[in-house]
């Protein structure tokens, strides 16, 4: 029988085995007091189990950070053009949450001619253009609006009439800038016809990549800044009964745009040809003259494949 003054001893060595078999259940079984053990009692793991927790705890971290920063390149990459995408508040969005770029980017960093240095004011520019469109064609609320002054916004198109924030919000982008004066017999697109919806998705379709904008030039600086523009994109979907040539539409225009002192447009004007655009567009034959390769009938082709703007 072990005396009282072995009583101290009996219980360090139990709490020695406890944190030894942390990881070693096994240890644990009371049997484990009949075994012959090589070195004349059961191994202690302190050394051992400090080093693989230590380690454990550095790795946790390593994939911590990693994901963090994969999160923080994904927020990057969706707002590299947009930055107003940062700070969305209490946003209400057309289709319920903030729209992603990953396909249009993607179209605009390979098909630009122009690479402006970070900060100048021609990447300025074309960032303001592009969260322009953006919040027009995915903001409901003019109050949300960061990029115009909503009170003083005004949208002239080839020298016509300036439309308000609110008259370019229900209209749509599209259909605010495809506005003409010409008679309707001679109209490419009727904007008067359709909806900011349907105007959606008929460049939708049409354009399944995106339609990416690029500036060109900057003549001027705030606060009337005059500038050249591209837009382009890839003619694969069907567009007013037209079928896709997959061949790049495109048109040039110039632009002034008017700010205020917080850089916010508060007149934006634009002149370019729609006939560009629309001479690509409906170069492609009639979609029921298309066959299907699988049966051979006349059944228009499904060309459906929708992009964020």
């Amino acid at each position: 029988m072990a005396s009282s003054a072995d009583a101290p001893l009996e219980s360090g060595l139990s709490s020695l085995r406890l944190a030894a078999d942390k990881y070693r259940s096994i240890l644990n079984d009371e049997k484990t007091g009949n075994i012959r053990w090589r070195y004349g009692g059961p191994p202690i793991f302190d050394t051992v189990n400090k080093l693989f927790e230590e380690e454990r705890t550095h790795r946790q971290l390593s994939l911590t950070l990693s994901t963090s920063k994969a999160n923080m390149a994904t927020r990057e990459e969706k707002d590299k053009y947009r930055s107003v995408l940062n700070d969305v508040g209490e946003v209400q969005w057309r289709y319920g949450h903030p729209p992603a770029f990953a396909l249009v980017n993607q179209l605009f960093e390979e098909g630009q001619t122009k690479v402006w240095p970070e900060g100048s004011l021609e990447e300025t520019v074309q960032n303001a253009i592009k969260s322009w469109e953006m919040e027009f064609s995915h903001k409901i609320r003019l109050q949300d609006f960061k990029t115009i002054n909503p009170d003083k916004f005004k949208l002239f198109v080839n020298g016509r009439e300036g439309l308000s924030a609110e008259e370019t919000l229900r209209l749509g982008s599209y259909n605010a800038l495809l506005k003409t004066s010409l008679p309707g017999e001679f109209q490419y697109y009727k904007p008067e016809e359709e909806s900011f919806e349907s105007s959606h998705d008929a460049f939708r379709s049409a354009l399944p990549r995106g339609f990416a904008f690029e500036i060109l030039s900057v003549y001027s600086g705030p606060p009337n800044i005059a500038f050249k523009f591209r837009h382009w994109g890839y003619f694969e979907g069907d567009f007013k009964g037209h079928a896709p040539t997959g061949e790049m539409v495109q048109f040039l225009g110039l632009g002034v745009l008017k700010v205020d002192e917080l850089l916010r447009a508060e007149e934006i004007e634009i002149y370019y040809d729609p006939g560009e655009l629309f001479g690509g567009l409906l170069k492609g034959p009639p979609v029921l003259e298309t066959k299907t390769t699988d049966t051979g009938d006349n059944t228009a082709e499904k060309h459906s494949c929708p992009f964020t703007h």
